[in-house]
């Protein structure tokens, strides 16, 4: 069955145990020991992605974020989320979420994002264990701060972003470190690895006024830029032998609006 296949393929690549304990992933709605139909590849499992696997004839959706990620004291069809699960449930589609383990991954989602902006060199950021870690730190041809932050938007996909520095535009930057979605607190890994440039999302205000005392440029892409999850995955998919039609979502978009 194409289902055991999709799980084979998680338990030898981003096993279980890569995650971080307090994160939910693995199998999250209904079964793969079934044959697959369809596979659509999203951040999240929104309505709207729902909504697309239905009409792509997908009985498996493979999301980043779970969307079950605290324990359920209920499954109400009043509220969003049950009347999510129980369309899922209905139309026999099941929903995996691969999220820190895929992050923590060896070709996951860090080392695809310092590919994709074309970091060389590259080691882990910051170690949690002997062996493993998040985020990645790498070497790049030498240019100015507007440069790379340009150079890294436009290799991303990434319409905005918001910049934090008290240094000229003009400085050299010929270091950076990535983390995907929220990964400020690895703020003081890539100040001791000598950043020029830390790449990640959702910065706070307070966080942001760190990195300023540390002397860390950041620049917060936000969490979207994790979209390069399902083009990453739908190649390892498909290399791995995965017989059934693979589809990347394109109902979602990033929540937050330039205006």
């Amino acid at each position: 069955m194409s289902g055991i296949k999709v799980k084979r393929f998680f338990e030898e690549h981003y096993p279980l145990s890569l995650a971080y304990e307090w994160d939910n992933v693995g199998l999250q709605v209904g079964t793969l020991n079934k044959e697959l139909t369809g596979i659509l590849i999203a951040l999240d499992a929104t309505k709207e992605v729902v909504q697309e696997a239905l009409d792509k004839d997908c009985n498996l959706i493979i999301t980043h974020h779970p969307l079950i990620f605290k324990s359920l004291r209920s499954i109400t069809t009043d509220a969003y989320k049950g009347q999510l699960i129980e369309t899922l449930i209905k139309a026999d589609i099941a929903v995996y979420a691969s999220h820190t383990n895929f992050d923590r991954g060896e070709a996951g989602m860090n080392e695809a994002l310092a590919a994709r902006i074309g970091l060389k060199n590259t080691e882990i950021l910051d170690f949690d264990t002997e062996e493993e870690g998040i985020g990645r730190i790498g070497d790049i041809t030498p240019m100015s701060l507007q440069e790379a932050v340009t150079h890294v938007k436009e290799r991303l996909g990434m319409e905005k972003g918001r910049l934090i520095t008290k240094k000229p535009l003009t400085k050299k930057v010929a270091r950076i470190a990535i983390s995907g979605g929220s990964g400020a607190h690895h703020m003081f890994a890539a100040k001791m690895k000598g950043a020029d440039l830390y790449v990640t999302g959702d910065v706070s205000y307070h966080q942001a006024h760190d990195m300023l005392q540390i002397g860390l440029t950041t620049l917060d892409i936000g969490h979207y830029a994790e979209k390069i999850f399902r083009e990453a995955l739908r190649k390892e998919l498909s290399a791995y032998g995965i017989e059934a039609p693979i589809h990347i979502a394109t109902s979602e978009s990033d929540p937050f609006r330039i205006v």
